[in-house]
């Protein structure tokens, strides 16, 4: 079953957790332009962007064609069969491949958004595949050796921990709490966008402060 609808008809999701990368959203203008569109966007019943706003977004720059729409209710697979490309060809592998580079390249998940909305609906971020505080590292492997990555908005990084449920509860509601403070108002974010980010290092640099 489908419908008549335009591509400016849909909605973006006001909240989309993931803030996209400059580095993804160039691959995938490239991946557009060199392949067309092998991703699909989904919305919700009234039109609103589910997973697909970064496509929506550079889709609507390049095609004014009218879209294909099934409906369907979650429990049959849709397919999306491109009549113009050939298994075992250039085309096929420049697809495959960009269909999955563009997805690891264009990820940047914004945890603040992630936790506004595990609260505000009662959402476990951990089930839905959202570490503590975004991190994911084993602390065993901390030595004299350890560096971290760089990230793609440098010189910014993420860092991962993998916290017990009672440490992750007290580091939350200290971060909650130091938010509160006129400190916090006035601390040096180095250009840090993230809250988070900026409260926790508060409250190392109190500790640090403490210990001298």
């Amino acid at each position: 079953m489908s419908r008549r609808i335009k591509l400016n008809d849909l909605k973006p999701d006001s909240r989309n957790h993931n803030k996209h990368t400059p580095q993804g959203m160039a691959l995938l203008e490239k991946s557009v332009e060199q392949v067309g569109i092998i991703e699909s966007i989904t919305v919700s019943n009234d039109d609103q962007i589910i997973s697909g706003n970064a496509r929506h977004e550079v889709i609507g720059r390049k095609f004014d064609a009218e879209p294909i729409v099934v409906e369907t209710d979650g429990t049959r697979p849709v397919i999306l069969k491109r009549t113009d490309i050939q298994s075992n060809t250039p085309e096929f592998y420049k697809a495959s491949i960009l269909a999955n580079t563009t997805a690891k390249k264009n990820i940047d998940i914004d945890l603040e958004v992630v936790e506004e909305l595990a609260e505000e609906f009662e959402l476990d971020a951990e089930e839905l595949g959202v570490e503590s505080l975004g991190f994911d590292v084993n602390p065993d492997n901390f030595g004299e050796g350890f560096s971290l990555p760089d990230g793609d908005k440098a010189p910014f990084q993420q860092m991962t921990f993998t916290l017990a449920d009672q440490q992750a509860e007290q580091i939350k509601n200290a971060i909650a709490d130091i938010k509160q403070t006129e400190e916090y108002k006035y601390a040096e974010t180095m250009g840090n966008e993230n809250s988070n980010g900026n409260a926790l290092y508060l409250i190392v640099m109190q500790w640090a402060e403490q210990r001298k």
